[in-house]
């Protein structure tokens, strides 16, 4: 009479079982890996694209609510209500929000500056400051490696800067274009009629 096997799994066998699970481990490992990477970079990706619109939304609200209001130096020399080069801007404009009911201007004095690195913005908590009021400035949080700005007169002329050379208009340009060159989007370009 022969020796009755004994039940269980040879050496060969659990080792097979070991290797198929040590490769569907890692098979979906990578898998995770590869889709928490995805899901990380399309959160980058929709964080920057807000903070892009955003930045742009803000802009556009500063232009299409400028005001034809002169403003003076700290000397107390009237300068034109907007100016502007190929890099900045500087203007009044209306509708500053009041949620606390200051006693303050719904007017507010602002500034867009590209430094080279980063587009900041300027904003004063009085229309005609004084050499002792500073700005707030406000770095915004884009890759931008341009920034361009483009004046249109009311013949059609488009300008470098505002007032144009030579120029002593006192009015608002007719319109303004905006060029915003980004690492990640490209360039964007905004044409924003000013009302008269």
């Amino acid at each position: 009479m022969g020796r009755a096997r004994q039940g269980g799994y040879t050496l060969i066998e659990v080792l097979v079982a070991v290797l198929v699970f040590g490769v569907l481990t890692a098979s979906a490992y990578t898998a995770l890996d590869s889709l928490s990477l995805a899901a990380m970079t399309h959160r980058e990706h929709a964080e920057q694209l807000a903070s892009l619109q955003t930045s742009v939304a803000r802009l556009d609200a500063d232009l299409r609510q400028l005001s034809h209001r002169a403003t003076r130096t700290p000397l107390g020399q009237s300068t034109p209500a907007f100016s502007g080069s190929a890099f900045e801007l500087q203007g009044i404009r209306a509708g500053w929000a009041n949620p606390n009911e200051f006693r303050r201007s719904t007017l507010q004095r602002f500034a867009w500056q590209f430094d080279g690195n980063a587009l900041i913005r300027l904003s004063w908590p009085v229309t005609d400051p004084t050499g002792a009021v500073v700005p707030t400035p406000e770095v915004l949080e884009l890759d931008v490696s341009d920034f361009r700005l483009a004046y249109r007169d009311s013949s059609g002329g488009w300008h470098e800067q505002w007032p144009p050379r030579g120029g002593t208009s006192t009015a608002l340009p007719a319109a303004i274009e905006i060029s915003l060159d980004t690492q990640r989007f490209g360039l964007i370009r905004r044409l924003l009629v000013v009302d008269p």
